[in-house]
């Protein structure tokens, strides 16, 4: 999920969170480097993966000792989920330095440059993490560290391809309505306040599998899923979970979410391509392709990422190019925000389409964008000022705006209704 930051070449990223100080990017962080797929569907995990100091030093004594004292930046957490996230925690912890990870480390090899997009004139240099968030137990967005990412992005020819890749004469074009509403696996029984939208066409929760939660699914919509896969790239329930998904109705599907986030799929660009071979190619024409979704970060990241992603996939067939939008109203006020993202979607992104066959027919799905630390009011007049204008793209197929089913962001607080911005998600 679920960074990040303004697109630029050349990018200072930084981290405040609740808890966490930019600082705390200088200690060694773990990575989830998942061999069960029943530790992907834990999103206490991801919270566990984002303290991950914490979580090295507590989960160990707390297996063993359930009284141990739990710290304060994990204390959201049931005593329940905590149990299994720590379990997750300890078999799929590893250092983010892709190449300590045998499993999974690219090997060295010719890394493509890209060409710099242009750079909107709106000036953003950082991102912190809202402090007061309320969605410390849910999928979080983090920034991230700019060392760990570089380790990332080395290529290999050598990871395997299961069979051979067939580029269709024509993909399968997206139909399907425009606004999409994010949520957690284990979110809670709050998609009772948007049943009534004829606004959410679909809905999506960074898994093959909706969300067993009571009460959460959108009937009057689609589930897309996304691909995630264990420390060997694999996922064995995948295929025939899509083709069961596509036989009801399933219009797309998600590659890896934010392959350049090293909070997130955490992939090099081959690692990325393999995973697409192997697990969204097959299905093309059959269903939507959506490409491994990207942060809106600069250098190796974002655009970067995918430039060298394609590098690794040429006869990959895409008919989505999804990418994510976020910038921190500490940085930029709810205009500027606004125009950050009308000039990543009109600019950026279209120049990156122009430079690569298998996009040009690609539309754009905004998988992911938030003006993140802005009040509910504020919000809302963001969303106002530009959902009119992603309805009216026609280079966009679809977006999700990260307001999701959590309280403090399209729930209120108290977890009685829609917020103010989770009113005109759900109306305008």
């Amino acid at each position: 999920m679920h960074s990040l930051i303004y697109p630029s070449i050349l990018l200072t990223l930084s981290v405040v969170a609740s808890g966490v100080s930019g600082a705390a990017l200088h200690h060694v962080h773990h990575v989830h480097r998942q061999t069960s797929l029943t530790c992907f569907e834990d999103n206490a995990l991801r919270t566990l993966e984002r303290f991950s100091s914490d979580a090295a030093a507590f989960c160990p004594k707390f297996l063993t000792a359930p009284s141990e004292k739990v710290p304060s930046n994990l204390a959201g957490l049931p005593a329940s989920r905590l149990s299994s996230a720590c379990a997750c925690f300890q078999k799929t912890a590893a250092p983010a330095n892709p190449a300590s990870t045998p499993a999974t480390s690219p090997t060295s090899a010719p890394v493509v440059t890209p060409t710099p997009a242009p750079v909107s004139s709106s000036k953003v240099s950082s991102l912190s993490v809202p402090s007061s968030t309320t969605l410390a137990s849910a999928i979080v967005p983090t920034t991230i560290s700019t060392s760990a990412l570089a380790n990332s992005v080395s290529s290999t020819s050598s990871l395997p391809i299961v069979g051979p890749i067939k580029v269709p004469t024509s993909g399968k074009v997206y139909t399907g309505g425009k606004r999409g509403l994010v949520y957690d696996y284990h979110s809670k029984d709050y998609s009772k306040f948007f049943k009534d939208s004829n606004k959410i066409a679909f809905g999506s929760d960074w898994n093959l599998k909706r969300s067993p939660a009571p009460g959460v699914n959108f009937e009057q919509g689609a589930f897309i899923p996304t691909i995630r896969v264990d420390g060997g790239l694999k996922n064995d329930d995948w295929k025939a979970g899509v083709q069961s998904l596509i036989s009801s109705g399933t219009p797309m599907i998600f590659a890896s979410n934010e392959p350049d986030n090293n909070h997130q799929a955490n992939l090099s660009p081959s690692q990325a391509a393999t995973v697409y071979k192997n697990y969204i190619q097959p299905f093309a024409g059959q269903v939507s392709l959506a490409s491994p979704a990207i942060t809106n970060g600069g250098g190796a990241t974002g655009l970067g990422f995918l430039e060298n992603f394609v590098a690794q996939c040429a006869d990959c067939h895409f008919d989505i190019i999804n990418v994510h939008h976020y910038v921190s109203r500490r940085e930029v006020n709810v205009a500027q925000a606004v125009s950050a993202v009308k000039s990543f979607l009109s600019k950026d992104v279209p120049a990156f389409k122009s430079r690569h066959s298998q996009f040009q027919n690609a539309k754009i799905c905004l998988g992911e964008f938030w003006l993140w630390e802005a009040s509910d009011d504020e919000g809302a007049d963001y969303l106002r000022a530009l959902l009119p204008w992603l309805d009216g793209n026609n280079d966009v197929a679809c977006y999700q705006a990260f307001g999701g089913l959590w309280e403090g962001n399209f729930i209120n607080s108290a977890g009685t209704g829609l917020s103010k911005s989770g009113q005109v998600y759900h109306d305008l």
